[in-house]
C-alpha cells in the first residue's frame, strides 16, 4: 500500500470515528432528557398513589374504629344481660 492509500484510510477512519462520537453524544443527550421526563412523571404518579393510599387507609382506620366500638357496645350489652339472667336464676334458686 502506498502512503496515499494509508492517508485516505486514515482520513476515512477519522471521519467515521468523529461521526460515531457525534451520534453517540446526541443519543446520550436524548436519553438523559427522556429519562428526566420519565423520572418526573413517575414522581408525580407516585405522589398521586401515596395520596390515594393515605386517604384509603384513613377511611379504613375509621371503619375499623367504628366496628370495634360497635363490637364493644354489643359485648357489654351481652355481658350485662347475661349477668342479669344469672342473678335472676340465682334469686329463684334461693
Amino acid at each position: 500500500m502506498t502512503d496515499d492509500t494509508n492517508d485516505v484510510i486514515r482520513t476515512v477512519t477519522d471521519r467515521f470515528e468523529r461521526r460515531i462520537t457525534e451520534e453517540s453524544s446526541q443519543l446520550r443527550v436524548e436519553m438523559a432528557t427522556e429519562f428526566g421526563k420519565v423520572r418526573t412523571e413517575m414522581a408525580t404518579e407516585f405522589g398521586k398513589v401515596r395520596a390515594e393510599m393515605a386517604t384509603g387507609f384513613g377511611q379504613l382506620r375509621a371503619e375499623i374504629a367504628d366496628r370495634n366500638a360497635e363490637l364493644l357496645k354489643w359485648g357489654l350489652v351481652f355481658g350485662a344481660s347475661q349477668t342479669a339472667a344469672l342473678a335472676a336464676v340465682m334469686a329463684l334458686l334461693r
